[in-house]
């Protein structure tokens, strides 16, 4: 069997996983195999995707319900092993031992070993680990002991050059290795959540990419990753270019927010507000760019206080309101909107005293608007009618 002629004529093989964590849908993986630099380690790991057959093995060999038994801040996320981790979510001592690649012989199973990691195959393009997400094998420590656990790594490693075979590389979902590589862990690097593969299979480009704790639409021309280090568009000191992309991708929250897709539209806004964070530069470098940047982050946080009012999370609506009005140098005008959207949170709450202190500050920024007079008109009326029926359940008490 020669792996290069049996993928010579696929093109550009992609396969994905679909990630859980505690059975809550995360998100999908996306991953591109070298198929001409790693070729058997590329088959091995396709056919385990998709799910194969082999002689000797009891059932399908496959990454299909297997969860990751290792992550290291820093470092990687390691998963792949079929024999010990695909089934019940526990910690045991034999976790991260075994492993069975689809090269392995039906004599191996019959065989006694204190390890069941089967049909370790030959090691292949063992280069520099030069940025984040590379797919590669683990192995013990020793030559040619590649079976089918694997790790993506989560930052550069240089000092495993000549190590692991890199055999591939996520191309989506990267918010997803984020999402999973911030779990907590134990001491040993054991996940606190079952971080599963609910699903695999081979991926093509008319397949979606499903996300669920981000918004991967392009819509009005986000094509930016959702973590700013992820993203390749523009140089780290390109300040301007930044700027650019942030109120792209706050502009594409604002196409949603119209569809009334508000979820979506929160994380545009919280992805644009990332990016702001990132690169707003210091007034001493670029004054005119930090004050733009100022600008929009208070617009970010009036549209998440809105967006977050809309989806009825009104304690996160108070905290992006209140996250404006602490800021320096508001408008008073955006100001008025930080109280009035407060305000509004503490209403439906029945937080009545607080609502009604805030509808009075969005007044005195904003004496014309009707609508404010209005609410303060009705807290008052809520308020005189609570004070009248405290003062005749006082007197019912001591009569």
């Amino acid at each position: 069997m020669d792996p290069k002629q049996l993928f010579a004529s696929h093109g550009n093989v992609y396969t994905y996983f679909d990630i859980t964590i505690d059975e809550v849908k995360i998100g999908r993986i996306v991953m591109e195999l070298f198929t001409d630099k790693a070729p058997f380690t590329a088959y091995n790991f396709y056919h385990l995707c998709i799910g194969t057959e082999i002689p000797g093995f009891n059932g399908k060999l496959s990454y299909k319900n297997n969860y990751f038994h290792r992550v290291i801040k820093n470092f990687m996320i390691q998963a792949g092993d079929i024999m010990y981790g695909s089934k019940n979510f526990q910690k045991t001592d034999d976790i991260g031992k075994g492993g069975c690649s689809i090269y392995a012989k039906e004599e191996e199973f019959s065989e006694k070993v204190d390890i069941p990691c089967y049909g370790n195959f030959i090691d292949e393009n063992q280069a520099e680990f030069t940025e984040p997400f590379y797919l590669a094998m683990a192995n013990s420590g020793k030559p040619n002991t590649n079976s089918s656990q694997f790790f993506i790594n989560t930052s550069a490693l240089p000092h495993l050059k000549g190590k692991h075979s890199i055999f591939g590389k996520v191309i989506h979902g990267k918010s997803v290795i984020h999402t999973i590589k911030e779990t907590k862990v134990d001491s040993d690097g054991f996940p606190e959540k079952c971080i599963r593969i609910a699903d695999c299979g081979a991926w093509n480009k008319t397949m979606e990419i499903p996300l669920y704790n981000a918004c991967n639409y392009e819509i009005g021309g986000d094509i930016y990753e959702e973590y700013p280090d992820d993203d390749k568009h523009f140089n780290d000191d390109d300040f301007s270019k930044a700027l650019d992309a942030a109120t792209i991708i706050k502009e594409s929250g604002t196409l949603l927010f119209k569809k009334k897709d508000y979820q979506n539209a929160f994380f545009k806004y919280r992805k644009s507000l990332k990016y702001t964070n990132e690169y707003i530069p210091d007034v001493s470098i670029n004054k005119d760019l930090n004050s733009k940047f100022s600008h929009l982050k208070l617009k970010l946080y009036l549209n998440i206080s809105l967006v977050c009012f809309n989806m009825q999370n009104y304690n996160e609506s108070i905290k992006y309101a209140t996250y404006l009005l602490d800021s320096d140098n508001v408008p008073d005008m955006d100001k008025a909107k930080g109280y009035y959207r407060r305000a509004n949170c503490y209403f439906v709450k029945k937080r009545y005293e607080e609502a009604l202190k805030d509808y009075k500050q969005c007044n005195d920024l904003n004496p014309n608007d009707k609508v404010v007079i209005k609410k303060i008109e009705q807290v008052e009326e809520i308020l005189e009618k609570r004070k009248e029926n405290t003062k005749k359940s006082l007197a019912k008490f001591f009569s």
